[in-house]
């Protein structure tokens, strides 16, 4: 399962969940905005990270915002199984 951390009224975040959707690969998300998921803009505050979304594939790995979600789906789909 993907992991989208993004925030409310983020056209990036939407995009990004889009591309996981039509890719039908499942994801949780957690909003910067919501009372649980506050603890997250510490942590990315004290990381230098600055926007969102920030997106991690299914074991974790970091793949970055909504560009390089879209570059990690497309060479992942030319992959043969």
């Amino acid at each position: 399962m993907y992991t989208i951390i993004s925030r409310n009224q983020c056209n990036f975040c939407d995009q990004a969940k889009a591309l996981l959707e039509g890719a039908n690969k499942e994801y949780v998300e957690y909003n910067i905005q919501e009372e649980t998921s506050a603890w997250l803009l510490y942590v990315l505050k004290h990381s230098s990270i600055t926007t969102v979304p920030q997106v991690f594939s299914e074991n974790g790995s970091y793949i970055g915002g909504y560009s390089e979600l879209k570059e990690w789906l497309e060479s992942n789909a030319a992959r043969p199984l």
